[in-house]
């Protein structure tokens, strides 16, 4: 099943140290990378596609109100969905600053993976009442599809 695949990779990238834009696992990895990166080791983004990935300032976020992290999405094939039919495996959006600016993984109904700027790793997070505040939308990886 793809979304078990997808949530076994994500595991494999808990303890990796943040460290913005890059994508080695063990080594560094933000959010927006880890996600990619899921999605290259499973078989939903190619390695040309991982290159057309464009560099993004840290605090890009703070200054702008374009959603380029939900275009980004939206260009590799990401489909948005209803939050309330968010399933494990889903790539989940968050919003700091003014516009959604961080990415997490589903891996069950209430925990999601993330790459953590302030504590400096990949970790596993509850979803809790600070985090579904922030949730701005959930979106399938390119050619997972429920139903």
């Amino acid at each position: 099943m793809m979304r078990n695949e997808i949530i076994q990779e994500s595991l494999s990238w808990v303890d990796t140290p943040y460290h913005h834009h890059a994508r080695i696992k063990g080594v560094g990895v933000d959010c927006a990378m880890l996600v990619a990166c899921v999605a290259n080791k499973v078989g939903l983004m190619s390695d040309a596609e991982m290159h057309l990935i464009p560099n993004y300032p840290v605090q890009w976020h703070m200054h702008n109100r374009e959603e380029k992290l939900i275009e980004l999405l939206e260009i590799f094939g990401c489909k948005q969905k209803p939050k309330n039919e968010t399933k494990p495996g889903d790539i989940i959006c968050f919003q700091f600053g003014r516009v959604t600016s961080h990415l997490g993984i589903m891996i069950n109904d209430t925990q999601f993976i993330h790459a953590r700027y302030d504590i400096k790793k990949v970790v596993i997070n509850t979803m809790n009442e600070e985090w579904e505040n922030r949730w701005t939308f959930t979106y399938n990886f390119p050619g997972v599809i429920d139903g």
